[in-house]
């Protein structure tokens, strides 16, 4: 049976940027990915990167193509009935944002990572993770990889979490289900906008110079098949209004919908087995949390790692579950409220309004509160 130092399960930005750090550090890595490399360069996710992890990706040198291909923002703006309220966090953090899809900075993950000598298994499924007297990854075409250590980086999905036994997983479900579409339309803002509209949440992401990714909140269940073009431009345009911006219809390129739901697992970490990511936590959209806290957790989890094999000290990798979880805790706990401010509830009425209004209200009068959102949502070093 073919042995490594580290194997790691799944090829999203958690685990290349793990499998970065520690082909560099002179460790044996496997890296296995069910996509197709094809398929892993044009996954569209998440796209708002936090101050602080473009601060980890300066410092292991892995931030060029954001730094030259990326938009930054240092502001967000809410929309209701007409009134454009911008906050600029900026101002209050002073850092910004950087806006770089999630499909190029794989494609850069990938690229550095084969400069330095590391390959990505594309197509090869693992089916399971067994943990004996080492570990074992076990893939779909019956080969079997030993290591020393397994990071689990495969999702919420994935097998890695199902190894952790005796790990709890908390959540809940907001019951909201939202439409996201990838548009060739170039921003209509340099910003993020969010839509609190009375029918339903709508947001709109700058992307790149020439796409946009824009959301509809919609009933739970509908058919996103059954929604034409004309209806989601529709209801993009009435909800995302205001005096003197108008919201141009293009070419859809992409659309689905999910729902929006929260889970936190806890420990991240079983013995060698260790999760990253999505595998030990799924945050909502709101705020852009998701892919930020994969690589922070990475960047705490190599650290460890890197103790380990250079000092033989393992204390910072015994207490990996421990310190991120304090981290993953505050994102959970921000995007809540951002969730509770974003969505509509049209059967709660007045009474769901008048919350959201104030709520709104309080953080655009400034002062502490708007501080320390602000601090939280653009991902300032301070929240760390």
């Amino acid at each position: 049976m073919p042995k490594v130092d580290v194997g790691v399960v799944g090829a999203g930005p958690a685990g290349l940027l793990a499998a970065n750090l520690l082909v560099r550090a002179g460790l044996e890595c496997a890296v296995f990915e069910r996509l197709s490399e094809d398929a892993a360069r044009a996954r569209a996710r998440a796209g708002l990167i936090e101050a602080r992890t473009v601060g980890l990706l300066d410092r292991h040198g892995l931030s060029d193509g954001l730094r030259t291909r990326g938009l930054t923002s240092g502001a967000c703006e809410f929309r209701r009935a007409g009134v454009r309220h911008v906050f600029d966090y900026a101002e209050l953090t002073g850092v910004w944002h950087h806006v770089y899809p999630q499909q190029l900075l794989v494609g850069d993950l990938i690229d550095e990572l084969r400069a330095v000598g590391g390959e990505v298994a594309f197509g090869r499924a693992a089916t399971a993770v067994r943990i004996a007297e080492r570990p074992v990854i076990a893939l779909a075409d019956g080969d079997e990889i030993a290591c020393e250590f397994v990071l689990g980086c495969d999702g919420f999905h994935g097998v890695c979490r199902l190894a952790l036994e005796g790990a709890s997983c908390s959540g809940v479900d907001f019951g909201a289900e939202l439409l996201f579409v990838d548009a060739e339309v170039p921003p209509s803002s340099d910003h993020v906008v969010y839509g609190l509209d009375p029918d339903g949440f709508a947001g709109h992401m700058p992307r790149t110079p020439t796409v946009s990714r824009l959301y509809l909140q919609i009933a739970p269940g509908t058919d996103p098949s059954r929604l034409s073009d004309e209806w989601i431009w529709d209801e993009l345009k009435r909800r995302l209004a205001v005096e003197g911006i108008e919201l141009v219809p293009g070419r859809i390129l992409a659309q689905g919908t999910f729902e929006l739901h929260s889970y936190v697992t806890e420990p991240m970490q079983l013995g060698p087995v260790f999760l990253a990511g999505d595998a030990a936590h799924i945050v909502s959209p709101a705020g852009g949390k998701g892919m930020n806290l994969a690589l922070q957790d990475v960047d705490e989890l190599v650290a460890g790692l890197l103790e380990h094999y250079q000092a033989g000290d393992d204390r910072r990798l015994d207490a990996y579950s421990a310190t991120r979880l304090l981290a993953v805790w505050r994102a959970v706990e921000f995007s809540h409220w951002m969730v509770d401010l974003l969505l509509a509830r049209p059967t709660e009425g007045r009474f769901r309004e008048g919350l959201r209004e104030t709520r709104l209200a309080r953080l655009m009068l400034g002062g502490q509160f708007a501080k320390e959102f602000a601090i939280d949502y653009v991902g300032a070093p301070e929240a760390s």
